[in-house]
């Protein structure tokens, strides 16, 4: 008599089904993590991470795990498609469905439109996360010009008005090694592992008038307003402005915005 245990058949009904459980929660979680996360120009100059993984990070993960949880959910679909099918035309026939599927319906359209129309209280949740990313942004430091961990020191330097060789020396002081200026803030922090912000204090440290400098350029903002600084800017369309100016604008006048930032 042979006692050797047969090997249980891979059951694709039952992987699919637990996939699409555990995808479920993982989208949820980032979901969620996501809602709570600081702007990213904040988070990616404070180094912002929780349980290690950084915003852009938690957003891969929310990106890959929706395509799964959809892949998870066709071939559910495909595998109890009969089951499913058969069901769906039983019950229509009997028309029992025909309230539930009114309210599925209503209470669908009734959430898109609502966030779009921003209606009270989908307007609410909306809300609450402009009030988490406030938050954020008033705790943490904020860099002198948007994602300015991605510009090299020579346009971190046209930005803040300073000249790029006294950046490059404070930097140099504080023990930061590299062969030109092309090299971004970013890119510099890494080499010790610290936030951009430290690094801005780094720098700060033997350049203090960098906290007081404000940006410069050719205005590209769409905002409308008078925008603060002691610059110029003027024209439609694109504008063209340029002085000395503290955050987003800089100039005054009646263009269509203030100072050139980089991409968010």
């Amino acid at each position: 008599m042979n006692d050797t245990p047969v090997p249980r058949k891979f059951q694709m009904k039952g992987f699919t089904s637990l996939l699409l459980a555990f995808s479920f929660m993982v989208l949820v979680f980032s979901g969620v993590i996501l809602y709570f996360t600081p702007q990213g120009m904040i988070a990616h100059w404070s180094n912002w991470t929780l349980f290690g993984l950084g915003k852009e990070q938690w957003a891969d993960i929310h990106i890959c795990d929706s395509l799964l949880f959809l892949i998870a959910t066709i071939l559910h679909l495909y595998l109890n498609w009969r089951i499913f099918w058969s069901y769906i035309k039983k019950k229509a026939a009997g028309l029992n469905l025909k309230r539930e599927l009114a309210a599925a319906l209503v209470v669908t359209v009734v959430v898109v439109a609502g966030t779009h129309f921003s209606v009270p209280p989908l307007s609410n949740i909306i809300d609450w996360n402009s009030q988490i990313k406030r938050y954020w942004a008033q705790r943490s430091s904020r860099p002198p010009v948007p994602h300015a961990e991605r510009l090299s020191i020579q346009r971190f330097a046209f930005f803040v008005g300073l000249p790029a060789d006294e950046i490059a020396d404070a930097l140099r002081k504080e023990s930061f090694t590299f062969d030109d200026n092309s090299i971004t803030l970013g890119e510099l922090a890494e080499q010790k592992h610290i936030a951009p912000s430290e690094l801005f204090a780094a720098i700060a440290r033997h350049l203090p008038e960098l906290s007081k400098a404000g940006g410069k350029g050719a205005g590209r903002g769409k905002g409308r307003g008078q925008s603060r600084g002691g610059g110029q800017g003027m024209g439609m369309g694109r504008g063209v402005g340029v002085g000395m100016g503290q955050g987003p604008g800089s100039g005054q006048g009646k263009g269509r915005g203030g100072g050139q930032q980089p991409n968010d």
